[in-house]
């Protein structure tokens, strides 16, 4: 028997806007803060990566702390989406800041990107990103509807990724360059964050506690119905999955941080044009929007565990050429194999919504609570670990390369560095997360703990 829908077309595609409302802030921030530091502030690339890596500390704990918090609420509003629709101006007001650097001593600067920078992505961010992933699971039970669910989010994720790459300069230029260019591109993603991120929150209203119940997502003990942080904590822990999917969500991030990056340094100063970026960009969307459109009829015939392994052998493999002509600097050849790598990470990206409900799934069905706030939050901490150690590996391996943003003709050294991190560490990362896909067999664990029971009933 067909399971019930749950979501028309509307509330698909205003969920999916949220990502877009998200990637106005985690993508602009990941891809440009180092180049605004470094090259319009004047700030060290290697004490702003010691900066971002201490910051990071604070982020990765809080998004626990986060999960957990959304556990917890019970609201009108909902759990999940009343977080969303608190945190939008936060996140909106504190981004504009972070690109308002004062024109004073350098201390006091380094002072209040550190701040600004903790307040964006340790607290609100955190509070937003883990809340909105969250909601899938309260607006549908449906595990095709799930998977659906992030082919919209990630379809957005690449439109916004996009536009963010190939705009962000120009219009930072149209407004005047400098440190006051970049204060009014921040607030233009900052409205269209806000704008869409209350669309988004106020269509995709949370199922009845009633209506879940029916779909067998509240039958747990009552005593088990509210756990604390530390024993939150355990049963993440306790669930190997759960391990596997955090190592990577980071590994990922860490990559497509790393390269987003470093992209404009790559197209500035190994290709000689900046704006191959948003060509670049466009390249690698377009059939990643291909692959995520094809994932649901692939997850229908193969299940999300041999779509996602299928998907990143491809990218793998690929990756193989993109280093080969990236070292050359061959612009037609570097297109066409990134294109065919991101179009094998698209299955992953679609389906990384579904796939964290079904190890959610197997928490649940092992311990008997309810931890999804918590088990999403390996989605965000892996969003904003892997961006933070990849912007802080960025700034480091920049500095050791003697990379100068003032300069007008850069090191030998800085140029192999800034290649490197282009061409050779996607093939590198790529084949650690093709490992660690062949591990995640949460489906089968859920099929073969359910059989058991069966057999037992």
């Amino acid at each position: 028997m067909e399971a019930k829908k749950y979501l028309n077309l509307r509330k698909k595609i205003a969920y999916g806007s949220g990502d877009m409302a998200s990637n106005f802030c985690y993508s602009f921030v990941s891809a440009f803060t180092m180049i605004y530091l470094t090259d319009t502030v004047g700030m060290n690339a290697g004490i702003i990566g010691m900066l971002i890596m201490l910051s990071r500390v604070f982020d990765g704990v809080s998004d626990v702390f986060a999960g957990n918090i959304i556990d917890k609420t019970h609201h009108r509003l909902g759990k999940a989406r009343s977080w969303m629709l608190w945190t939008i101006i936060p996140v909106a007001l504190v981004q504009i800041l972070m690109f308002s650097i004062p024109n004073t001593d350098q201390i006091f600067q380094y002072a209040y990107f550190f701040v600004t920078y903790t307040l964006l992505n340790a607290v609100f961010y955190t509070l937003n990103n883990v809340a909105y992933a969250t909601l899938s699971v309260f607006i549908t039970p449906n595990k095709q509807e799930r998977v659906q669910l992030g082919v919209f989010r990630f379809i957005f994720t690449c439109l916004a990724g996009l536009l963010v790459s190939s705009a962000t300069m120009s219009m930072v230029n149209a407004f005047g360059g400098g440190m006051t260019g970049w204060r009014r591109a921040a607030i233009v993603y900052s409205l269209g964050f806000a704008v869409i991120c209350f669309i988004s929150a106020w269509v995709c209203k949370e199922l009845p506690e009633s209506e879940l119940a029916v779909a067998g997502m509240q039958e747990v003990p009552k005593e088990n119905e509210q756990i604390g942080l530390l024993k939150t904590i355990k049963y993440l822990l306790k669930n190997k999955y759960y391990i596997y999917q955090l190592l990577i969500n980071i590994i990922y991030n860490l990559l497509m941080t790393i390269t987003s990056a470093v992209g404009i340094y790559y197209m500035t100063y190994i290709l000689g044009d900046d704006t191959l970026l948003g060509l670049f960009s466009l390249v690698q969307m377009i059939p990643m929007i291909i692959g995520l459109a094809l994932t649901p009829m692939l997850e229908k015939r193969w299940g999300i565990y041999r779509t996602n392994l299928s998907g990143f052998a491809l990218t793998t493999i690929a990756c193989v050429p993109f280093l080969i002509f990236g070292i050359k600097g061959m612009v037609v050849p570097m297109m066409v194999s990134h294109a065919i790598a991101w179009f094998g990470r698209g299955p992953y990206s679609g389906n990384v919504q579904a796939l964290t409900a079904e190890i959610s799934a197997y928490t649940l069905r092992k311990d008997k609570v309810h931890v999804e706030g918590a088990m999403f939050s390996c989605s965000s901490m892996g969003v904003k670990v892997g961006a933070g150690i990849g912007n802080a590996l960025t700034g480091w391996l920049l500095e050791a390369s003697h990379y100068n943003g003032t300069a007008a003709v850069q090191p030998e050294s800085a140029l192999s560095m800034i290649t490197a991190m282009y061409v050779v560490l996607p093939l590198i990362f790529s084949a650690v997360t093709l490992i660690l896909l062949a591990l995640q067999k949460v489906e089968k664990a859920n099929k073969e703990w359910d059989e058991k029971m069966l057999k037992k009933a």
